[in-house]
């Protein structure tokens, strides 16, 4: 799961992200609200965690931007401001959840994971082009029914190709979806270029490379007609 913490208390902040990388998560984090409003306009997410409390602006304009183009990332609020009235805003804005601060952060995980039970059933579990077929929860890739072996950063980029179809997505932004905020330290673009053309070596095998093209300087493509 990708998930986006907005919070700009340090330590509050630290163990969130401790406890969901120790999880195995991809976590991204944002100190402000542009810093948030930046990350939420360039990049997807499974979940956003937002702090209402945030310096500069209300964290609930930034939930408020947010779900009027995205309506099924899940968010979770989070304030020390355990005050109803802020509770009902922000659920009526749009949150799926929220959790006044103090809290247990195995809590925030098992809500979160809750939020993210109840959108499953919001999502296609199968993306369809012609004879491909994405199959998300068993993440696995037939092409005319045959099983491709794709290793696990090969289906991740599909996916997140898929999902962009027709949209140029660029280096930094596949990087940024498979690494997170530790994309620097993890990897090269030399290494991305090295999983598509492995990516792009076993959909030609099945005659379906032509969904992926190369945008020279730029990015990928996953192109449907």
């Amino acid at each position: 799961m990708k998930i986006l913490i907005v919070e700009d208390d340090p330590k509050l902040l630290s163990q969130i992200l401790r406890h969901f990388r120790r999880e195995g998560h991809v976590c991204e984090q944002a100190n402000t609200y542009q810093e948030g409003y930046k990350k939420l306009n360039n990049y997807d997410y499974d979940c956003v965690l937002v702090n209402l409390g945030l310096p500069g602006q209300d964290g609930l304009r930034l939930v408020h931007m947010m779900r009027e183009e995205d309506a099924q990332t899940g968010l979770i609020l989070l304030s020390s401001n355990n005050l109803v009235q802020e509770r009902i805003q922000g659920l009526d804005e749009g949150a799926d959840d929220f959790l006044p601060i103090p809290f247990d952060v195995g809590e925030l995980h098992a809500r979160v994971k809750a939020v993210m039970r109840r959108k499953a059933g919001n999502y296609s579990k199968v993306l369809a082009f012609g004879g491909l077929l994405l199959k998300l929860d068993e993440r696995i890739v037939l092409a005319d029914g045959v099983l491709l072996n794709l290793t696990k950063k090969e289906f991740e980029i599909l996916v997140f190709l898929a999902r962009n179809k027709n949209r140029v997505v660029t280096k930094e932004s596949i990087a940024e979806h498979l690494w997170g905020d530790y994309m620097e330290d993890a990897i090269s673009f030399d290494f991305i270029y090295a999983h598509l053309k492995n990516l792009r070596k076993k959909l030609a095998a099945h005659g379906y490379s032509d969904y992926l093209k190369t945008v020279y300087g730029v990015g990928y493509k996953f192109e449907v007609v």
